[in-house]
């Protein structure tokens, strides 16, 4: 009796665990993180949604790869309106690896890898974000947004808090606070005058959970008590 998609993504799992790169940024919810071993429920399932597709296109006469360079376009107009790669891989669903060797694709050659088409379409569907008029064009030093940041987090502001407050994403504000080591002007400028607004504000007056804060402090505490061993 063949087997249903769903037994095919389990009988994958144990191989498939094998492949799984050790600093993977695949979350769950995506099709490549059953791919990897993961059985919970939202991963299988997308990983059946990915493959009605493939089988969608086969049908049509589709290939299941094409060439990078529209989606590569795309994304670069994206990171261009102020989308890091990260930006961009959470909105489409992949992974921030896949999209930074997308925005890597050099213009027009033909020798470089075809990505899935679930992926190119996945990036090409992001829309394009309002543009935001720099009050300072350019790359700067992470330090001071880093030293910022960290400031804040040792206050008990989260970093979800800190990125709805910046327009950005909360794995941004994490890649400036621990490694990240330039950004973008604007963005340290925006990083500045936040700090100073809520620095000496309590958390909990704006809704913060004390769990929450209470998380968020101890976090910040392990940091600064490993970067000083």
């Amino acid at each position: 009796m063949p087997l249903t998609a769903e037994q095919s993504v389990s009988v994958a799992v144990p191989a498939a665990r094998q492949r799984r790169p050790r600093r993977s940024s695949v979350r769950h919810g995506q099709a490549s993180c059953a791919d990897y071993g993961c059985t919970r429920a939202e991963c299988r399932q997308a990983a059946l949604r990915a493959r009605r597709r493939r089988n969608q296109d086969h049908a049509r006469g589709r290939s299941a790869r094409v060439p990078p360079h529209a989606a590569a376009r795309w994304a670069a107009r994206l990171r261009e309106r102020g989308m890091s790669a990260q930006d961009i891989a959470d909105r489409a669903g992949l992974s921030v690896t896949l999209v930074r060797r997308v925005l890597r694709t050099p213009a027009q050659d033909p020798t470089v890898r075809d990505i899935a088409r679930t992926s190119a379409d996945a990036i090409l569907g992001i829309p394009l974000p309002a543009r935001r008029t720099p009050g300072a064009p350019g790359l700067t030093d992470s330090a001071e947004a880093s030293r910022l940041l960290a400031d804040l987090a040792r206050a008990g502001w989260p970093a979800t808090t800190l990125a709805q407050n910046l327009n950005v994403n909360a794995r941004t504000i994490a890649e400036v606070r621990d490694k990240r080591p330039r950004l973008h002007l604007d963005l340290a400028l925006r990083i500045r005058r936040l700090h100073r607004h809520l620095i000496s504000l309590d958390p909990a007056d704006y809704g913060i959970h004390p769990t929450t804060i209470a998380r968020t402090r101890a976090a910040a505490a392990r940091r600064t008590a490993a970067t000083t061993v």
